[in-house]
C-alpha cells in the first residue's frame, strides 16, 4: 500500500510542476535527438569513409580492428564519447529534476555547468564499470525513460531471437534478464549518488548496493507500480482515441476527424513519454520520500516559470500543433506513401515447389511478384547453376558441392522439397524462362574460396547486358563482387547483402507456411539492409509481406520485403488501398502510428 501511495505522491509532484519537468526532458531529449545523434552518425560516417571501410556491422568488426586499427581506435573514441554524453544527459536531467522538486531557484545554464563538472567522476578506471552499467542495466530504464541514447544501448535483437529458439538458451536468456533486473534495482541509486551526492562512480555503486541491501522488494514494488501506471495511462490514451476514431469513421467528416485525432495521438504520446521520464527521474531523486503513507515532497512555494518562457512555450506548442495537423492531412491522403516491393525468396511461395527451380518459378510468376530472388553457384566447368546451398546433400541427397560437378552432371540431379521434385536448372535456362514469363529477377551471386579467378568476368561478359535489358538486379555477400559490378556495369542495379553472423547461420529449406527461415529478408536494397523505424511503425529484416500489408508501411524511400510464407504472397502494396488492408482513417491511424495490426496474422 505504501508503494501505491508513493506513486500517487510522485504523480501529484509531477502535476504541480508538470510544465517545468516536461521542459527539462524535452530540451535535453531534443538536443540529443536533433544534435548529438546526427553529429555522432556523421562523425562515424566520416571515420569509415576516410579509413576505407565500406560498412560496419558485428560481422566485420573484428576485420576492421585487425586491418584498420586507426579506424578502430577512432570508433572507440566515438564510443567513449557516447558514454560521456549519456552520463551528461542523465546528469543534466537528474540535476534539474532535483532542483525543481526542491523548489529552488535555478538557471538552466548553471545546471549544465554543474553537469559538466560531474564528468570528473568518469575517471579512466570507472569507464569499464560504466560501460557495463550502460549495456546491461540502463536498457531496462528505456521502458520508462524516453531517450534516443537509451534506444541505442541494447542487446541486438537477432542474438536474443537466436538464443530463444533453443530451450537451454531460452532458460539462460531468462536468467540473464532476471540478473539484469536484480542488478538494476541494486544499482538503482548509482547515478543519483554520483551526480547529486558528488561521489566517484565506483564509490556510488558501493553506496547504492549497501542502501538497497534488504530492501529489494521495497524498490521493486515502487518501480513496478510506477512503470505500470505509465504503461496503463499511455496505452489507455491511445486506445480511447482509436475507438473514438472508429466511431468517427462512420460520420461524413471522418477525414477531418482523422487529422485531429492522429495529431492528438502523436502529440499526446510524446507528452506522455516525457511525463513518464520525468516521473521516473523524480523517483530516482527521491525514492524514499514517502514514509507510513505521509507525503513529504516539498511544498509548492517557489515562483513559477517566467512569463517570457511561458509565452515562448505557447508559441512553440501552437506552431508544433499546426505543423502536426498539416502533416496528418497530407499523410492520411497518402501523400507520403511509398511502393513496397514484393519479392519471392528463392523463387517459391508457401512451398509451391522446389526452391530455385523452373517449375516453381512458373507457378510463382503467376502471382506477379515484383521480383523473384534466386541464387547462383559456379560449376566445375565454369558454368552457372541455379542453387542456394553449398552442398547438395539436403536437396539432392548427394554429398557434393556445386563446384565439384559439371553443369551437365548437376542438371541430371533431381532435387526434392515441400513434397515437390524438379531438375536443377542452368542459369541460361532459368533466365530464358523468366524472360518468357516477363518476370524480373534478383540474382544472388554465391561465392566461395574455390571459385575460379575469372568467374565474375565471365558472368559480366555473358549476362550483364541481358540483365540490364530485362531490368533485373544483382546482389551478393561479397563486397568485392558488388564493387566490381558497379564499376564495370554501372547500369546494373547492384547491392550488398550484409552477412548473417556466424552464430546465427543455419541452413534451412525453403520456408513453408509453418516455418520461416531467418534469412527471409536480408536484402541490402534500401531500406531493408537496416531496421527502418519511425513514429508510423517498424519494419525489420524479418518482416514478411503479409506483415508489410497489415502494418500499412510507408516512407520516403522504397521498401522491400519478401513473400515466402503467405498463401498469396505476391501482393504489391499500392496507395491508397493495399489489397487486404483497410483504407479507413482508423486503420491507417492504427497501422501507421502505433504499428498494430487490425487483423490476425
Amino acid at each position: 500500500m505504501n508503494s501505491l501511495r508513493y506513486v500517487w505522491a510522485n504523480a501529484r509532484e509531477f502535476g504541480q510542476r508538470w510544465l517545468q519537468y516536461l521542459l527539462v526532458v524535452g530540451l535535453v531529449g531534443g538536443a540529443v535527438s536533433g544534435i548529438v545523434i546526427p553529429v555522432l552518425r556523421w562523425l562515424t560516417r566520416v571515420v569509415l569513409v576516410a579509413g576505407g571501410v565500406p560498412y560496419l556491422t558485428l560481422t566485420n568488426a573484428l576485420d576492421v580492428a585487425v586491418h584498420h586499427p586507426l579506424v578502430a581506435a577512432e570508433l572507440l573514441v566515438l564510443g567513449l564519447a557516447l558514454l560521456v554524453i549519456f552520463y551528461l544527459q542523465f546528469a543534466i536531467m537528474l540535476g534539474a529534476v532535483a532542483i525543481i522538486r526542491q523548489r529552488q531557484s535555478y538557471h538552466f545554464g548553471q545546471i549544465v555547468a554543474e553537469a559538466l563538472r560531474d564528468l570528473r567522476h568518469l575517471r579512466p578506471g570507472s569507464f569499464l564499470f560504466f560501460a557495463l552499467y550502460a549495456l546491461l542495466i540502463v536498457p531496462l530504464a528505456g521502458f520508462i525513460v524516453g531517450s534516443s541514447l537509451l534506444a541505442k544501448v541494447q542487446v541486438p535483437l537477432f542474438i536474443i531471437d537466436y538464443l530463444m529458439r533453443y530451450p537451454l538458451y531460452s532458460v539462460l536468456v531468462a536468467i540473464l534478464y532476471v540478473l539484469m533486473f536484480y542488478l538494476g534495482l541494486r544499482w538503482l541509486l548509482v547515478l543519483p549518488k554520483a551526480i547529486l551526492d558528488d561521489m566517484p562512480l565506483v564509490q556510488a555503486a558501493g553506496a547504492s548496493w549497501r542502501a538497497t541491501k534488504g530492501r529489494f522488494w521495497f524498490y521493486f514494488w515502487r518501480t513496478f507500480w510506477l512503470g505500470n501506471l505509465i504503461l496503463v495511462v499511455t496505452y489507455g490514451y491511445g486506445e480511447i482515441l482509436v475507438q473514438l476514431q472508429r466511431w468517427l469513421d462512420t460520420q461524413s467528416f471522418a477525414y477531418a476527424a482523422g487529422i485531429v485525432v492522429m495529431s492528438a495521438l502523436v502529440l499526446g504520446k510524446l507528452l506522455l513519454s516525457g511525463a513518464g521520464s520525468a516521473m521516473y527521474l523524480i523517483f530516482l531523486t527521491a525514492p524514499d520520500d514517502v514514509h507510513q503513507g505521509v507525503e513529504i515532497f516539498l511544498a509548492d512555494r517557489a515562483s513559477r516559470l517566467p512569463r517570457v518562457i511561458k509565452v515562448a512555450l505557447s508559441v512553440f506548442m501552437i506552431g508544433a500543433t499546426a505543423m502536426m495537423l498539416m502533416f496528418s492531412a497530407v499523410y492520411l491522403k497518402g501523400g507520403l506513401d511509398s511502393h513496397p516491393l514484393t519479392i519471392s525468396h528463392r523463387g517459391v511461395d508457401a512451398g509451391n515447389g522446389v526452391q530455385n527451380t523452373i517449375p516453381a518459378l512458373q507457378k510463382t510468376a503467376k502471382e506477379h511478384p515484383d521480383y523473384v530472388e534466386m541464387d547462383l553457384h559456379e560449376t566445375r566447368d565454369h558454368q552457372f547453376v541455379v542453387l542456394h546451398d553449398e552442398n547438395l546433400q539436403e536437396l539432392a541427397g548427394v554429398n557434393k558441392a556445386p563446384r565439384e560437378l559439371t553443369l551437365a552432371q548437376l542438371q541430371r540431379l533431381t532435387v526434392r522439397e515441400n513434397g515437390h521434385h524438379a531438375k536443377l536448372a542452368s542459369f541460361d535456362a532459368y533466365l530464358a524462362a523468366a524472360a518468357r514469363l516477363h518476370q524480373k529477377l534478383i540474382v544472388e551471386i554465391k561465392t566461395t574460396s574455390n571459385d575460379s579467378k575469372g568467374m565474375l568476368q565471365r558472368f559480366i561478359a555473358k549476362y550483364a547486358a541481358t540483365l540490364v535489358k530485362h531490368g533485373d538486379r544483382v546482389h551478393s555477400m561479397n563486397y568485392q563482387v558488388v564493387t566490381t559490378l558497379r564499376r564495370q556495369v554501372p547500369d546494373l542495379y547492384t547491392s550488398l547483402i550484409l552477412r548473417t553472423p556466424w552464430w546465427h547461420r543455419r541452413r534451412t529449406r525453403t520456408p513453408t507456411p509453418s516455418r520461416k527461415p531467418r534469412s527471409t529478408t536480408r536484402w541490402s536494397m534500401p531500406p531493408i539492409s537496416s531496421t527502418r523505424q519511425s513514429g508510423r511503425g517498424r519494419l525489420t529484416k524479418r518482416t514478411t509481406c503479409s506483415r508489410c500489408c497489415s502494418r500499412g508501411l510507408t516512407g520516403s524511400s522504397p521498401t522491400t520485403c519478401t513473400c515466402s510464407s503467405r498463401p498469396s504472397a505476391s501482393t504489391t502494396i499500392t496507395r491508397p488501398t493495399p489489397r487486404g488492408c483497410s483504407s479507413s482513417a482508423t486503420r491507417w491511424m492504427i497501422l501507421r502510428i502505433t504499428g498494430k495490426s487490425t487483423r490476425k496474422q
